[in-house]
């Protein structure tokens, strides 16, 4: 009978340890799924940033090209006019509205790219809480 005793306490104590490895390999796996959550929704963030700068520059090289041609027709203007304050009108009209074009679209990248970051930082919290939550409804259920 005391045999039998102790090989149920032994039996017990194995069990309860390889609960624990269990549990904690379990623990483990959640952790590398949420991390690996996070940085994938970081990953996509940075890839908005991304695209949102191209789209930056893409503009911002637009701009540049309109005010060059602004120059190059305010020139042309220019040395047409038969008299110097034409010329001089001419050019500060189209150099004024080539400006205010460029301006006008910086504001609209620069509004574009705040309104991104603003909801990426917004909905990041929620994004990680629901992919955390999915990973432990998923876990749970296997288990």
């Amino acid at each position: 009978m005391a045999g039998s005793k102790e090989k149920v306490k032994k039996e017990k104590a194995e069990k309860a340890q390889k609960r624990k490895k269990e549990e904690r390999h379990i623990s483990d796996q959640l952790e590398e799924k949420f991390v690996g959550a996070r940085t994938e929704v970081f990953s996509r963030i940075s890839a908005k940033e991304v695209e949102i700068r191209t789209k930056t520059s893409n503009e911002r090289t637009k701009a540049d090209r309109l005010i060059e041609d602004a120059k190059g027709q305010a020139a042309a203007i220019k040395r047409k006019a038969t008299l110097e304050e034409i010329g001089k009108d001419a050019y500060a009209k189209i150099i004024a509205a080539a400006h205010e074009e460029v301006g006008e679209i910086e504001n609209a990248t620069a509004k574009e790219t705040a309104e991104v970051e603003k909801s990426g930082e917004k909905n990041l919290g929620k994004a990680v809480d629901f992919i955390v939550q999915a990973i432990i409804t998923a876990e749970g259920g296997t288990a």
